[in-house]
């Protein structure tokens, strides 16, 4: 996947019991993992749609593919920022304006979502809001 510089940004697919192993670039002291689907041993298990976050450091990541299903994610690794994050529920910023002008753009889209009604339609897709 395209990822901006000091990003590295992979889409991966294990088969069970398949194993692998990230070595994180040089300066990449900072990991996060998201499985789409199946199980992985990391350590401890991670399960479908779970995100987790790895210690910060470039200590290489080992994966092995658990369950009977393939397992899809995303592994990210990156060079640390310098701005100090500014954490809402769900959204990250670097400044606290950023952050109190995401959380009401936020609302405001909750807002227009309830107004709407259910909008799927028999594809299951739902329109979005600009």
């Amino acid at each position: 996947m395209p990822a901006p510089q000091g990003i590295n940004c992979l889409l991966i697919t294990l088969r069970p019991g398949e194993r692998w192993t990230y070595q994180p670039p040089a300066g990449h002291t900072v990991g996060w993992l998201a499985l789409a689907k199946g199980q992985l041993e990391v350590g401890a298990s991670i399960r479908t749609g779970e995100l987790v976050v790895f210690e910060p450091g470039e200590t290489p990541i080992t994966l092995e593919a658990s369950g009977s299903l393939d397992s899809v994610f995303l592994l990210a690794s990156a060079v640390p920022h310098p701005h100090d994050l500014h954490l809402g529920n769900y959204s990250v910023h670097t400044s606290a304006q950023a952050l109190e002008k995401g959380q009401r753009r936020i609302a405001e889209l909750a807002q227009l979502m309830e107004e709407a009604g259910n909008r799927n339609t028999p594809s299951g897709t739902i329109p979005v809001f600009r």
